[in-house]
């Protein structure tokens, strides 16, 4: 046996016992000292297998991460809690005030479409993406909830 599937095959263990306990790919490289991109190309390779007790592993670190509450909700619940809104309205608010001439310069003009139509690619995405604008064709125009929170 090469060198190089021997220490695959050492890898093996400790990559599937680091799966069944939740680690990512960073973790289980970083208790193997290791590149993550190795474990990566190992993942891939049992994948390309079709390993069974990858499988195994991967359906325990799902039970794990169902049990377990993700970071990103607690932290938009400790937001929420200091704040009184989450971090979706935050964004939107922002949005609005910092487009606040691009949109009053909408409302202002005769054709809705035509005036956003004129703003740049990058402010429509980013106006369209938070909810602002619909995006509807030839329809263009700003939101109800957008056009609340500007005169409300």
């Amino acid at each position: 046996m090469s060198h190089f599937i021997r220490e695959r095959q050492e890898r093996r263990l400790t990559i599937l016992e680091g799966i069944s306990q939740g680690l990512n790919h960073t973790e289980i490289a970083t208790q193997l000292g290791v590149n993550r991109w190795l474990i990566e190309n190992d993942l891939k390779y049992m994948r390309t297998n079709g390993d069974p007790k990858l499988k195994e592993a991967q359906k325990a670190q799902e039970q794990i991460r169902v049990k377990r509450p993700s970071v990103a909700s607690e932290r938009n619940e400790r937001f929420q809690s200091m704040t009184g809104m989450t971090f979706q309205e935050k964004s939107f608010r922002n949005m609005i005030d910092f487009n606040r001439h691009a949109l009053m310069k909408i409302l202002n003009s005769k054709n809705q479409h035509a005036a956003i139509m004129s703003l740049p690619k990058s402010i429509r995405k980013t106006l369209k993406r938070n909810g602002i604008i619909t995006g509807r064709w030839h329809k263009c125009e700003i939101t109800l909830m957008a056009l609340d929170y500007l005169f409300g």
